[in-house]
């Protein structure tokens, strides 16, 4: 009888230490890594604006040095490529720009009906990345209220509902600097958004 109480008393005293120093951050933070690798990465309100400089209307633009330098603004410094040869770690994050944009690319590639200067498997390319951006949108369940107003007539520029909406977002400047650092320490690589 003392060995089913002192057992229970164990038990109840193990479960209140593993509650109080149960781990918190990044394992629990929506497009944190399940591993708990990283930190909170702290979050900001967002108001999406439009910018047809990163999808210009003119298909040519598109695969011009200056589009292709505007997309690179949005990702780290020191992307390049891991060794052939053995495993390396890169980021979703990246995989999810690099997605959109080589959707961009194919699109207006095919809207030029030039496709040399698509990858040699454009079509598995754009099916794998709606795959990917799909999961990828399911994932971070973003659930911000979007206003379409009746007399809207704008469905892509400054008028549409969707520029209208605020987002909690990750904080972009926190979520390069880590990137960074970890290129910088060998930790992680990163992707061209043009591979």
């Amino acid at each position: 009888m003392i060995n089913t109480v002192l057992l229970l008393v164990i038990t109840v005293l193990l479960t209140i230490l593993l509650l109080q120093h149960r781990r918190t951050g990044a394992e629990f933070q929506v497009g944190g890594d399940f591993t708990g690798a990283g930190p909170t990465i702290g979050t900001k309100i967002v108001k999406f604006e439009s910018d047809m400089s990163f999808a210009p209307m003119e298909p040519r633009e598109f695969f011009s040095n200056e589009t292709l330098a505007r997309w690179n603004t949005l990702m780290p410094v020191g992307t390049g490529w891991g060794s052939v040869n053995e495993t390396f770690f890169t980021t979703s994050m990246t995989h999810q720009l690099h997605c959109v944009f080589m959707m961009g690319r194919i699109f207006n590639g095919l809207m030029l009906n030039v496709t040399d200067n698509l990858p040699s498997d454009w079509h598995f390319h754009f099916l794998h990345c709606i795959d990917y951006l799909r999961q990828a949108i399911m994932c971070s369940g973003d659930v911000a209220m979007e206003a379409h107003e009746p007399d809207e007539t704008d469905d892509t520029g400054p008028l549409d509902g969707g520029w209208n909406a605020h987002h909690v977002c990750k904080d972009y400047g926190q979520v390069i600097k880590y990137l960074e650092r970890q290129i910088k320490d060998g930790v992680r690589v990163v992707l061209p958004i043009d591979d």
